[in-house]
């Protein structure tokens, strides 16, 4: 069985008095379920041993005792003692001092005030207990456990997580984690999990699904509209690392892992952007993941031996372009503003230095990965 008693502690005894107290005039004390106040509007009182709290415990009912009366038991004043009920069992005792002519009448609405309160406290409880479970749970989904049993499942649908929805993964960053998480619940479906990890907000975000294919363009616009609306009325200056969608429980972790990368090459390669998508940084997100499991090559020293004679950066500027550009002269050279022959100038310079010529595919490629592997490191 349960044990209710545990929630009427002092703390939340002492809160019953004071509020209570400020319904009526009186004096309030509250007991414990051993007969003891452990809160009182009158501090020396707290702490003593009530015997008519004992009396109320023992019959379950309320007690009334007059001036004559209150003699003949310790630590008793005259007043009225009635039992707090909370779910159908009395874990307290709530007393008001007085006579009890005077005072009958505030007796069940105090009582009824006393229990109001622990139910709340109970509720609140009961509430963040669940959000830590659901936590607890999106956690697991996030690592990747390696078989979901019954019990888990049993759990999700207690909370009212239904796992059969297609979600992605989001990392979102801010300087103010706590004031992001406090926005951000008021723009979440009801199908939006979202959990605090590493200082971030990792959200399992609800996609559309259209043929079982991801509309990628649906969910990047609703977080576009999200930065505006965060940094204009928040003032929180956001940043999103998407993974893509996979099908099934195990999906999640596969996004997450995607979005994880994500993070790390995009602030490294793009750090003014504000959505960074996994499905556009592959290459990049591949060189990361060989570098960590210590299966990286390096490609050449290409990449040193242009930034010793490229102090302007001119030279990098136009190799990036380049690459950007697929190679289209024209729209490089009107990008960098700049005419034909002086991008032919800098290609050509680019291949004295390096030995690598950009304007063919292959030592294009040499050139550009030795690039992402410097700005990666």
């Amino acid at each position: 069985m349960r044990d209710w008693v545990k929630y009427l502690d002092k703390e939340l005894a002492q809160e019953i008095v004071n509020r209570t107290m400020t319904i009526i005039n009186w004096n309030i004390n509250v007991m414990n379920e051993k007969g003891v106040i452990i809160a009182s509007g009158d501090e020396a009182r707290v702490d003593t041993i009530h015997e008519g709290a004992l009396k109320v415990i023992e019959t379950q009912v309320g007690f009334e005792i007059g001036t004559a009366q209150a003699g003949q038991f310790h630590g008793v004043k005259a007043g009225i003692n009635l039992p707090i009920t909370f779910h159908d069992k009395v874990v307290g005792v709530i007393g008001i001092t007085g006579a009890p002519l005077e005072i009958r009448n505030y007796g069940e609405l105090v009582k009824m005030a006393a229990e109001m309160i622990l139910q709340q406290a109970f509720l609140i409880e009961e509430m963040q207990w669940d959000e830590r479970l659901k936590e607890e749970l999106v956690t697991k989904l996030l690592d990747g456990m390696e078989s979901f049993d019954s019990l888990y499942l049993d759990r999700s649908k207690r909370l009212g997580m239904d796992l059969t929805i297609p979600r992605t993964v989001i990392i979102i960053a801010a300087d103010d984690t706590a004031k992001l998480l406090k926005a951000l619940r008021l723009k979440l479906s009801k199908d939006d999990l979202c959990v605090i990890k590493n200082q971030y907000v990792i959200l399992l975000k609800r996609v559309e699904l259209k043929n079982g294919v991801w509309n990628q363009f649906a969910t990047i616009s609703e977080l576009e509209r999200w930065a505006t609306h965060l940094e204009y009325y928040e003032g929180l200056a956001v940043k999103f690392f998407l993974g893509t969608y996979h099908s099934g429980l195990k999906g999640i972790s596969i996004a997450y892992q995607e979005a994880v990368h994500s993070l790390k090459v995009g602030k490294k390669l793009y750090p003014d952007k504000t959505i960074y998508f996994a499905e556009d940084s592959k290459l990049p997100i591949f060189l990361s993941q060989a570098k960590e499991l210590g299966l990286a090559v390096k490609f050449g020293t290409y990449i040193d031996r242009l930034k010793q004679s490229d102090k302007k950066g001119e030279l990098l500027e136009t190799l990036l372009m380049y690459v950007e550009e697929d190679g289209d002269g024209n729209k490089v050279a009107e990008r960098l503003f700049i005419h034909r022959n002086t991008l032919r100038y800098r290609l050509e310079r680019i291949s004295e230095l390096t030995g690598k010529d950009p304007r063919k595919l292959k030592d294009l490629v040499e050139l550009y990965l030795s690039v992402l592997q410097d700005r990666l490191s």
